[in-house]
């Protein structure tokens, strides 16, 4: 009988683990033996006594030097999970649960990458068994005392920075312009004091954050330079107006340290005077009410954030273009996800104009104000009162520039809505109650409805309104550069001479200002019909300005220039 061949041992599989590090700060990371070094020694000690069973150690690194575990958004993690779903990782190393997260949640998610790419995990100093109920539930224990421990952690560096502020004391972060940090407080450092101090004044005279920015690039000033202790180095570079707004809000340079909106006196010196401040602060909140009124735009969406459709969807203003027309819409906005009913797109001229024209028709009403404000029938003059202020904002509103009709309408809490079959336009009665001069209100009513007179309305992406207008009803809004257009046409015409005085063109103009002059002397030449439609506002809508200035073959006979243009 021969003997037979001795078995080969059986080969184990080969098992690659992944160690995973996290420290909540970076004290202490910039030693040659760090946390983070000393946790992967340990996990790698704990991988190599496994060898027997397979155990090899990936050559990567995943490191999460100064992230807190109460959250996933750390780049260490996310690659550890990216190489496991990819199939690279078989187990996840850790010194402790809690370096790979404090929050049941978030474990969860992990958990389930594990289990979908047939992964697992190991924690050294912690032995358990996820497989039986008693390791799940010994497991979810220690999460739960790791999470609780985290929160307290979070509470007490809250109160700790609550009360330092309440003293005074700044907490830290990068040093602001204007100051530098000696044993942990804000000492003044002179010449970049005065630099935010020119950045003040300056904005007072210019009046835009933009222009500021470009001035100081200009002039060479930068951001403040910070340096690291080890040498590191970052800042130096063009202050952006983003940055700009906050160097000008930042109640630090008062002196004075704030936290959750309450401000309390600093320790640190301030750099800027309260009369400084103050202006600086008004100037800000009036730029803002300007942006938020339009009141520097080309073109003024007067509806803007207060017009929605029958859904509820916002309607956002949008354009197109044909040939120099440029025509604008109102555009209604799919939110979320799901099904959603056909948008409605609508003409901006035409329900601007039914706004408009809706609200001179309810203040121009006299027997209706009385009934919407009814306690002023007890006394003759305060009635009197009433529709005096009416009178003066009804011959006020068609003069108006268009950002001064979208802050009316602002203050009166104006709100659209576009069905498919009407039209619903609503103000806020206490608001035109106050526009008006009333100070106090008897009335419960909380809405006053505009009536828009709306004869037809075609459904599908565009409703085409087709709105009835009074020949009591006051003239369409005017376009203000067209009418500038004419005054500038006008002015054109008296400098060349064309008005049969002597002309006043300056010498050293040019070609190039010598051929606008040109240009806008030939529209001074327009029919009279055509001109006084211009300044009542009732020229057909394709006529703009930029394409009233382009037209080179403008004839001089009136009835072909009304043909052109498209009068009829």
């Amino acid at each position: 009988m021969s003997r037979g061949r001795a078995p080969e041992p059986q080969r184990r599989e080969k098992v690659r683990c992944a160690i995973y590090t996290r420290k909540s700060t970076e004290e202490g990371l910039d030693q040659e033996f760090n946390s983070l070094d000393a946790q992967r020694e340990a996990c790698a000690a704990y991988i190599m006594s496994q060898r027997h069973e397979g155990w090899t150690l990936v050559p990567d690194y995943y490191d999460d030097g100064g992230f807190t575990g109460g959250n996933m958004d750390r780049p260490g993690l996310k690659q550890l999970l990216a190489d496991v779903e990819a199939g690279k990782v078989d187990v996840i190393v850790v010194y402790k649960v809690d370096r790979l997260t404090r929050a049941l949640s978030d474990f969860a998610k992990i958990v389930d990458v594990l289990d979908a790419a047939g992964a697992s995990f190991v924690s050294i100093t912690q032995s358990f068994n996820t497989t039986t109920s008693m390791g799940r539930l010994t497991l979810n224990v220690l999460l739960s005392f790791a999470q609780f421990e985290r929160e307290v952690i979070s509470e007490r560096v809250r109160d700790k920075v609550a009360a330092s502020k309440r003293k005074g004391m700044w907490m830290g972060g990068n040093c602001p312009l204007g100051y530098d940090i000696h044993d942990r407080k804000l000492v003044v450092n002179e010449a970049e004091a005065e630099t935010v101090r020119f950045m003040m004044r300056r904005y007072l005279e210019l009046g835009s954050v933009y222009d500021l920015a470009a001035e100081l690039r200009t002039k060479g000033i930068t951001s403040k330079v910070h340096r690291a202790e080890e040498g590191k180095s970052w800042g130096g570079k063009s202050i952006t107006p983003g940055a700009l707004y906050h160097i000008l809000g930042n109640q630090l340079y008062r002196g004075v340290v704030v936290h959750k909106g309450e401000a309390h006196p600093g320790e640190h010196e301030a750099i800027v005077d309260d009369e400084l401040w103050t202006a600086v602060q008004e100037k800000l909140a009036s730029n803002r009410i300007e942006r938020r009124h339009q009141a520097n735009a080309n073109e003024v969406s007067l509806l803007a954030g207060m017009i929605r459709d029958g859904e509820g969807r916002r309607m956002t203003p949008s354009h197109a273009s044909r040939g120099d027309v440029r025509y604008r819409y109102y555009n209604s906005v799919n939110e979320g996800e799901g099904p959603h009913a056909r948008p409605i797109r609508i003409a901006a001229r035409d329900i601007e104009k039914a706004v408009i024209e809706g609200l001179e028709r309810l203040i121009g009403d006299r027997e209706q104000l009385t009934l919407l404000y009814p306690q002023h029938d007890s006394e003759g003059y305060e009635t009197a009162d009433l529709l005096r202020s009416a009178a003066r904002l009804h011959r006020a509103i068609p003069a108006m520039v268009p950002s001064d009709q979208r802050a009316l309408l602002l203050e009166l809490s104006l709100q659209v809505v576009v069905h498919a079959d009407r039209i619903e336009a609503k103000i806020d009665h206490a608001a035109l109650g106050h526009r008006l001069g009333i100070e106090q209100l008897d009335s419960d009513q909380e809405i006053v409805e505009l009536a828009i007179p709306t004869l037809m309305v075609r459904r599908g992406t565009d409703v085409k309104l087709t709105i009835q207008f009074d020949a009591s009803a006051s003239p369409a809004r005017r376009d203000p550069k067209l009418v500038e257009l004419i005054v500038k046409a006008n002015q054109a015409k008296r400098m060349l001479g064309l008005d049969g005085k002597p002309p006043s063109l300056p010498e050293d103009f040019g070609y190039r200002e010598r051929n606008h002059i040109a240009r806008l002397a030939r529209l001074s030449f327009l029919a009279p019909d055509i001109v006084r439609a211009i300044l009542d506002g009732t020229q057909p809508a394709s006529l703009q300005a930029k394409r009233l200035y382009r037209m080179s073959d403008l004839p001089m006979d009136w009835n072909s220039q009304k043909a052109m243009l498209g009068f009829s």
